[in-house]
């Protein structure tokens, strides 16, 4: 009688595994004609850690991307990501070798590295698509419009209060960046006000596009290594039209084409058809 007991509670704990198993991959909800399962929300709401209409919300908006990437005709092969891998690493002065070597030793998985540099590529590719036919050039009036209303974004800070860390090892550097209060051997640390005026162009550049509160890359001086902590920018003016013509450009175009991209895919949200088969 017990053996018999046994194998009835055995059998009815398999039937339920199976039977959550098949909710777990039920159908919960379909975006013209493309299902949404129970298990990619719950994934997506645990992976982001965001709640689970914002999760629904999100993968109705990936149907719709994915559905507009076939429609266009954009697709990427393993070429491509080849090509745009080797071109990165180009960039920072070493081959996709290497590349790979220093991602690993941080901890990141080449084949989802790869993963993400396909979907980098998708979306680049999508947004061009999109955006070739719906912004025009925009006048001279335009523009110097646009720099009146964003004069803070075109001036330059007179001094920068920073806090240079410098050693001998990269290393150390790192360790300091992941938490600027820790105590680490062989690094300096001194704080300092730079005049604008008094910067090299280059470091100019590089410590006025780091956000206050934030490292500056790894800069090798010499046989040695700095880093800087930004920590405010002191008495900004903003410089003359004429000097940053381009720069107000590229801000503009980049707020346009960001406004054209949301209404793109705001007017295929509304128009999708969107059934809910399970609630979540």
């Amino acid at each position: 009688m017990r053996k018999k007991l046994t194998h009835l509670f055995f059998a009815s704990v398999l039937a339920a595994t199976a039977a959550t198993a098949g909710l777990v991959d039920a159908v919960s909800i379909v975006v013209n004609g493309k299902p949404i399962t129970l298990y990619e929300i719950y994934k997506t709401e645990k992976s982001l850690n965001i709640p689970k209409n914002k999760a629904v919300e999100l993968l109705i908006k990936k149907r719709i991307r994915e559905e507009e990437l076939s429609r266009l005709g954009i697709g990427v092969d393993e070429f491509d990501i080849n090509d745009e891998i080797e071109r990165i690493a180009r960039q920072n002065g070493i081959d996709s070798l290497k590349m790979r070597s220093i991602l690993a030793k941080q901890g990141v998985d080449w084949e989802e590295y790869k993963k993400r540099i396909k979907e980098k590529l998708l979306q680049d590719r999508l947004y061009r698509k999109i955006l070739s036919t719906k912004i025009q050039a925009p006048s001279e009036d335009t523009l110097k419009e646009y720099y009146r209303l964003h004069a803070k974004e075109f001036s330059m800070p007179q001094k920068i209060e920073v806090i240079q860390y410098s050693a001998t090892d990269a290393k150390a550097l790192q360790k300091i960046m992941s938490n600027p209060l820790a105590a680490v051997a062989g690094v300096n640390r001194k704080t300092e006000v730079l005049k604008s005026d008094e910067l090299k162009p280059e470091l100019l550049y590089l410590l006025t596009q780091t956000p206050k509160g934030e490292f500056t890359r790894i800069i090798p001086v010499g046989g040695a290594y700095v880093t800087f902590l930004v920590q405010r920018f002191i008495d900004p003016k903003p410089l003359p039209y004429e000097k940053v013509k381009e720069k107000v450009f590229a801000r503009w175009m980049e707020q346009k084409q960001q406004e054209a991209i949301e209404s793109h895919f705001e007017k295929l949200r509304a128009a999708a058809k969107v059934k809910v088969v399970r609630a979540p």
